[in-house]
Protein backbone atom coordinates (compact mmCIF):
# COMPACT_ATOMS: atom_id res chain seq x y z
CA UNK A 1 0.00 0.00 0.00
CA UNK A 2 3.04 2.27 0.34
CA UNK A 3 3.77 2.08 -3.14
CA UNK A 4 0.33 3.42 -4.17
CA UNK A 5 0.33 5.88 -1.67
CA UNK A 6 3.62 7.06 -3.13
CA UNK A 7 2.27 7.41 -6.47
CA UNK A 8 -0.60 9.21 -5.19
CA UNK A 9 1.56 11.59 -3.99
CA UNK A 10 3.67 12.02 -6.92
CA UNK A 11 0.27 12.48 -8.86
CA UNK A 12 -1.00 15.36 -6.62
CA UNK A 13 3.06 16.84 -6.74
CA UNK A 14 3.06 16.73 -10.40
CA UNK A 15 -0.63 18.01 -10.83
CA UNK A 16 -0.01 21.14 -8.28
CA UNK A 17 3.12 22.32 -10.20
CA UNK A 18 1.70 22.19 -13.52
CA UNK A 19 -0.72 24.57 -12.14
CA UNK A 20 1.52 26.54 -10.98
CA UNK A 21 3.59 26.72 -13.91
CA UNK A 22 0.40 27.51 -15.64
CA UNK A 23 -0.69 29.73 -13.65
CA UNK A 24 2.37 31.70 -13.22
CA UNK A 25 2.97 32.13 -17.29
CA UNK A 26 -0.83 33.19 -17.70
CA UNK A 27 0.45 35.75 -15.02
CA UNK A 28 3.45 36.75 -17.17
CA UNK A 29 1.82 36.72 -20.74
CA UNK A 30 -1.60 38.89 -18.85
CA UNK A 31 0.99 41.55 -17.45
CA UNK A 32 2.76 41.56 -21.12
CA UNK A 33 -0.76 42.32 -23.00
CA UNK A 34 -1.44 45.32 -20.22
CA UNK A 35 2.44 46.62 -21.29
CA UNK A 36 1.63 46.08 -24.96
CA UNK A 37 -1.77 47.70 -24.54
CA UNK A 38 -0.23 51.05 -23.33
CA UNK A 39 2.67 51.27 -25.93
CA UNK A 40 -0.42 50.73 -28.40
CA UNK A 41 -2.72 53.00 -27.01
CA UNK A 42 0.07 55.83 -26.67
CA UNK A 43 0.74 55.14 -30.32
CA UNK A 44 -2.38 55.89 -31.52
CA UNK A 45 -2.33 59.14 -29.90
CA UNK A 46 0.96 59.84 -31.28
CA UNK A 47 -0.21 59.44 -34.23
CA UNK A 48 -3.58 61.85 -33.42
CA UNK A 49 -1.08 64.28 -32.73
CA UNK A 50 0.66 64.13 -35.73
CA UNK A 51 -2.43 64.76 -37.69
CA UNK A 52 -3.35 67.73 -35.22
CA UNK A 53 0.07 69.30 -36.65
CA UNK A 54 -0.89 68.16 -40.02
CA UNK A 55 -4.23 70.02 -39.92
CA UNK A 56 -2.21 73.24 -38.33
CA UNK A 57 0.10 73.39 -41.49
CA UNK A 58 -2.68 73.34 -43.49
CA UNK A 59 -4.64 75.47 -41.91
CA UNK A 60 -1.52 78.32 -41.44
CA UNK A 61 -1.07 77.64 -44.77
CA UNK A 62 -4.56 78.86 -45.71
CA UNK A 63 -4.21 81.15 -43.76
CA UNK A 64 -0.89 82.84 -45.85
CA UNK A 65 -2.88 82.12 -49.23
CA UNK A 66 -5.66 83.86 -48.07
CA UNK A 67 -3.66 86.76 -46.57
CA UNK A 68 -5.40 86.62 -42.53
CA UNK A 69 -3.13 89.35 -40.56
CA UNK A 70 -0.67 88.44 -38.31
CA UNK A 71 -3.04 88.65 -35.35
CA UNK A 72 -5.53 86.25 -36.16
CA UNK A 73 -2.55 83.49 -37.01
CA UNK A 74 -1.18 84.27 -33.80
CA UNK A 75 -4.82 83.33 -32.32
CA UNK A 76 -5.11 80.44 -34.21
CA UNK A 77 -1.72 79.62 -33.34
CA UNK A 78 -2.81 79.75 -29.36
CA UNK A 79 -5.84 77.95 -29.57
CA UNK A 80 -4.29 75.63 -31.69
CA UNK A 81 -1.75 74.80 -29.04
CA UNK A 82 -4.27 74.87 -25.92
CA UNK A 83 -6.38 72.48 -27.89
CA UNK A 84 -3.43 70.44 -28.77
CA UNK A 85 -2.15 70.00 -24.77
CA UNK A 86 -5.98 69.59 -23.42
CA UNK A 87 -5.93 66.42 -26.20
CA UNK A 88 -2.93 65.27 -24.41
CA UNK A 89 -3.80 65.61 -21.18
CA UNK A 90 -7.15 63.90 -21.94
CA UNK A 91 -5.05 60.88 -23.41
CA UNK A 92 -3.26 60.47 -20.37
CA UNK A 93 -6.10 60.94 -18.22
CA UNK A 94 -8.12 58.53 -20.04
CA UNK A 95 -5.57 55.95 -20.02
CA UNK A 96 -4.75 56.52 -16.27
CA UNK A 97 -8.58 56.01 -15.33
CA UNK A 98 -8.80 52.87 -17.17
CA UNK A 99 -5.86 51.59 -15.49
CA UNK A 100 -7.26 49.33 -13.08
CA UNK A 101 -5.73 50.84 -9.15
CA UNK A 102 -3.94 47.33 -9.13
CA UNK A 103 -1.75 47.98 -12.01
CA UNK A 104 -1.27 52.01 -11.49
CA UNK A 105 2.11 51.00 -9.57
CA UNK A 106 3.16 49.59 -12.62
CA UNK A 107 2.74 52.77 -14.90
CA UNK A 108 6.25 54.60 -15.33
CA UNK A 109 4.30 57.79 -16.30
CA UNK A 110 1.59 60.34 -15.28
CA UNK A 111 1.83 63.15 -18.16
CA UNK A 112 2.40 63.54 -21.87
CA UNK A 113 6.35 63.76 -21.55
CA UNK A 114 6.59 60.92 -19.41
CA UNK A 115 4.20 58.72 -21.66
CA UNK A 116 6.57 59.63 -24.42
CA UNK A 117 9.48 58.75 -22.67
CA UNK A 118 8.16 55.43 -22.36
CA UNK A 119 7.06 55.17 -25.52
CA UNK A 120 10.47 56.09 -26.87
CA UNK A 121 12.41 53.32 -24.10
CA UNK A 122 9.54 50.49 -25.78
CA UNK A 123 10.30 51.60 -29.42
CA UNK A 124 11.21 48.48 -30.64
CA UNK A 125 7.87 46.89 -29.09
CA UNK A 126 5.73 49.90 -30.97
CA UNK A 127 7.77 49.65 -34.42
CA UNK A 128 7.27 46.00 -34.08
CA UNK A 129 3.78 46.63 -34.37
CA UNK A 130 3.25 48.51 -37.32
CA UNK A 131 5.23 45.84 -38.78
CA UNK A 132 2.33 43.00 -38.41
CA UNK A 133 0.10 45.14 -40.25
CA UNK A 134 1.84 44.28 -43.33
Amino acid sequence: MDIWMLHALMFIFGYVTCKTFYFLNTARLSLKLLKSSRVIYLLMAVKAVENYMTSERIMIQHMKQTEQDDETKKRFRQKFAQELNRFQAAAINGLLSQTPEAFKPGLEFDDWTGAMLHLQAHKEEALAFWRMSK
